[in-house]
């Protein structure tokens, strides 16, 4: 299935790496602008990035996907779907490791590097967010710093041996926020002595909020092109079963390390400021509890939950902070790329709508905010083109996207809300590389 083949889009792709080096930005990143991109669920019968352009009247700069490592080859990626958009969308590639970092072979990084290496060679650029969530608890590379740092450097430096992933793949580290750490943490100086040493930042001999819940997992400055957080709004109080309007200034606060308090580490003004990265809102929304049920794995309706604020509201609370907000983008020059969570879940104690483009008054308000010239002027999309990103894989098919869109299965994406697992109300609200091939608005 994988395989090089040189095309005049890599070509294209490759010659635009000289600009994009004079200018020091990283693999894929923008001179300028905001790339915008859709993580949609594309079930069979729910949504597909096709039809989220379609609604949304503009091509998503990038498209979402999530595969696991080592790879399962009847389970990959299906990159398809990005180019059923006819565009030069970037693929959004997530990437879980499903064992220990130190489990990895070399053979298993080797089959990544060969993927990626087809995509690029095609002349599809790729944004990999290589084992999300680090810091929490819920995967098996979870909260094992050492062994974390070690194969993201191994993995990163054996994708950028091949000349058309210098270019064409960009790595994203993306940490889960902060609130809630360490999340009902195991770990203990038994179970491992020398990654509870790195994890115990503050040398108490316990781990608690009070330790810093990013520097521990950070691979250094020369493995890392992007960083980025999830930003999500829940709701005031968890657990989350009430449907709240977004308390104003909320993602600010959240980037910035007012999570938990204000006890968090400034994740903006160390990682993207400080260290002179793209920063990357790598999925966002505000969720509708639409009502409660027992859990994920039985998400019936077991009983119904006041509309609250209303879902347009709610929606439109939480885009206004960043999404359309010129007074927050101009503030945050280093934000270079929004995903927007375009799913309806069962999660925890609810069933919860995060879309934004399937209810029509919804898109309606949505499009009549982000289309004022001082907010499309900010970002840009991606352009009629025609690749095959992989040549060998198995054709897929899709819905052309209903009206309503979601509903996806419980555990088709993961869960976001671990990181939320503290109080909002306690809060103290105080070029690219293809960039050429886009179609930037001025």
């Amino acid at each position: 299935m994988f395989g090089p083949k040189v095309t005049l889009a890599a070509a294209a792709l490759l010659c635009a790496t000289a600009s994009v080096n004079a200018q020091a930005l990283s693999p894929l990143e923008p001179s300028r602008g905001i790339m915008l991109g859709t993580w949609c669920d594309t079930a069979p019968g729910k949504d597909s990035p096709a039809a989220f352009n379609q609604r949304f009247g503009h091509n998503a700069a990038m498209v979402h996907l999530a595969q696991n490592l080592p790879l399962e080859m009847d389970k990959l990626a299906p990159v398809q779907l990005v180019d059923q958009t006819n565009t030069n969308a970037i693929l959004y590639l997530s990437v879980y490791p499903t064992i220990q970092p130190n489990l990895l072979t070399d053979a298993q990084i080797a089959a990544f590097v060969n993927q990626l290496s087809t995509y690029t060679s095609q002349g599809r650029g790729v944004l990999v967010r290589l084992a999300p969530e680090m810091n929490g608890t819920w995967q098996p590379y979870g909260q094992r710093p050492i062994a974390f740092k070690a194969m993201w450097a191994k993995i990163v430096t054996a994708v950028r041996a091949v000349e058309s992933n210098r270019a064409g793949v960009s790595f994203v580290w993306a940490p889960n926020v902060g609130g809630g750490y360490p999340f009902d943490n195991s770990m203990t100086a038994a179970v491992d002595p020398a990654e509870f040493a790195a994890l115990d930042t503050n040398r108490d001999g316990v781990l608690t909020i009070a330790d810093d819940s990013y520097a521990p997992f950070y691979p250094g400055n020369e493995f890392v092109d992007w960083v980025g957080l999830s930003t999500y709004w829940f709701g005031n109080d968890y657990p989350y079963e009430t449907n709240d309007i977004a308390i104003p200034g909320y993602m600010n606060a959240v980037i910035h390390g007012a999570a938990a308090g204000g006890k968090g580490p400034d994740f903006y003004g160390i990682y993207a400021d400080g260290n002179n990265k793209p920063f990357f809102v790598t999925e966002s929304g505000a969720a509708f509890h639409q009502y409660k049920i027992a859990s994920p794995a039985a998400p019936a309706q077991v009983a119904p939950v006041p509309v609250g604020g209303g879902a347009l509201a709610i929606k439109q609370s939480w885009w206004r902070q960043y999404l359309t907000n010129t007074t927050f983008l101009a503030a945050h020059p280093r934000l270079k790329a929004i995903s927007l969570f375009e799913w309806v879940k069962a999660e925890e104690t609810t069933m919860r709508d995060f879309q934004v483009t399937a209810d029509p008054a919804i898109l309606a308000a949505l499009k009549a905010d982000f289309n004022q010239p001082a907010v499309l002027s900010r970002y840009f999309f991606a352009s009629p083109a025609n690749i095959q990103t992989d040549p060998g894989a198995p054709p897929v098919t899709t819905s052309p996207g209903p009206a309503n869109a979601g509903g996806g299965a419980a555990g088709a994406a993961p869960p976001k809300n671990a990181a939320y697992a503290f109080s909002a109300s306690a809060l103290n609200i105080v070029g690219s590389a293809i960039m050429g091939a886009f179609a930037l608005f001025l």
